[in-house]
């Protein structure tokens, strides 16, 4: 077993607090108007620990980005465990991303700053390597149990997936968002009932 030497620990619990004060700061200004020095300012380090953990304002939001896709994935992974029937588990992921999305810094960074901030495609590679596989597997799911029938190869998911960002972002722009997120909810699991 490998233990962690204190300048290590320093290191990652300095890095945590630059993507901690990084959210704080794309989720307020915004990825364009947020500066770095307010960044450091924020995390209580200099600007020069900032650059020393990320080359540039972009590395340093495509970490915040991680951080809330990894952040969704941790929550939608715990919400559904337990959930056996196929139909109750994809309801289910749906509604927690949906839940998700009603949040300031999830709606600011994943859905309306990170396609511009990070360019398109690598965007779109973050999202499909964190959710690609768990709406391939929710649809798989469904399939075996004969409730769809999907073809072969991950377009449909794909497609499910892209459905479910235009449904984040109907949801985000809502003034009444819990309201919204119980309709875009229902009409994304009829986009998937309708593959049956």
């Amino acid at each position: 077993m490998s233990v962690k030497s204190r300048r290590e620990e320093y290191a990652e619990t300095t890095r945590a607090a630059i993507v901690a004060a990084a959210i704080e700061r794309f989720t307020v200004d915004g990825f364009a108007k947020a500066s770095m020095d307010a960044i450091a300012e924020a995390a209580r380090v200099t600007k020069g620990a900032v650059y020393h953990h990320f080359k540039d304002k972009a590395d340093l939001f495509e970490a915040a980005f991680v951080f809330m896709e990894e952040r969704l994935l941790a929550n939608v992974t715990l919400g559904v465990a337990g959930i056996d029937d196929p139909w109750d588990l994809i309801a289910a992921g749906i509604d927690l991303f949906l839940a998700e999305c009603c949040t300031a810094g999830f709606r600011r960074i994943a859905l309306e700053e990170a396609p511009a901030a990070l360019g398109w495609a690598r965007w779109r590679e973050i999202e499909e390597r964190y959710f690609l596989g768990l709406v391939t597997a929710a649809l798989d799911g469904l399939a075996q149990a004969g409730q769809i029938d999907i073809p072969a190869g991950d377009l449909t998911a794909r497609m499910i997936l892209a459905a479910l960002g235009e449904a984040g972002l109907a949801v985000a722009a809502a003034d009444r968002r819990d309201e919204q997120r119980q309709r875009v909810g229902e009409l994304v699991l009829r986009l998937v009932a309708g593959l049956g």
